[in-house]
């Protein structure tokens, strides 16, 4: 399963007692990869298994192949993450499900963050586009509008008006290009 979404590493993890431990390490990154982003339903056998957003589900045998270690291995450093209450792990005769602890504090709340200032710019640049917009019309129509006589000043606002880029513009642009062009005084000759 090749997926797009990433995890976040957080710099004190510098400072963590894992971070000197190559093993602890690798099977911690491992937990942040493997745990879901979302609530989802997986199936383990035959038996539906309710994951939510940080968990997984977890098999010593698995693991060893995974991350090339032995199962012992495996075993005792998923114990010292436990220990450290970094993860918390809910076990029965088949398998385990391991829950990140704070999971939400460290990866979600990033996301929200992110589509709060990914909605934000988005509006900034929406405005610059309409800004932009508008005055590429209002330059384009107004020197159109200074080489043509007075008659034709309405023809060539109505064309402005017809263009695709007008419509994008916002009813109050609209309407301020609109009285805009046709204030322009210029004495026809």
């Amino acid at each position: 399963m090749e997926d797009k979404s990433y995890i976040k590493l957080f710099r004190k993890l510098l400072n963590s007692p894992i971070f000197e431990n190559e093993k602890a390490l690798k099977i911690w990154i491992w937990c942040l990869l493997k745990a879901t982003h979302k609530e989802r339903i997986q199936l383990v056998g035959q038996t539906e298994v309710n994951l939510e957003k940080g968990q997984f589900v977890f098999g010593r045998k698995k693991a060893a192949e995974e991350l090339q270690m032995t199962e012992s291995t495996i075993y005792k450093y998923i114990k010292l993450l436990e220990k450290l209450q970094m993860i918390s792990v809910n076990s029965n005769n088949k398998f385990s499900v391991v829950s990140i602890e704070k999971w939400e504090d460290y990866q979600v709340e990033e996301l929200k963050d992110n589509n709060k200032k990914t909605t934000k710019e988005q509006r900034s640049n929406t405005n610059k586009n309409v800004k932009n917009i508008y005055l590429f019309l209002f330059n384009k129509y107004k020197e159109q509008i200074e080489k043509e006589n007075a008659n034709r000043k309405i023809g060539i606002i109505t064309e402005c008006q017809n263009s695709e880029e007008y419509s994008n513009l916002t009813q109050e642009e609209q309407d301020k290009l609109f009285y805009d062009l046709m204030s322009i005084d210029k004495k026809f000759k």
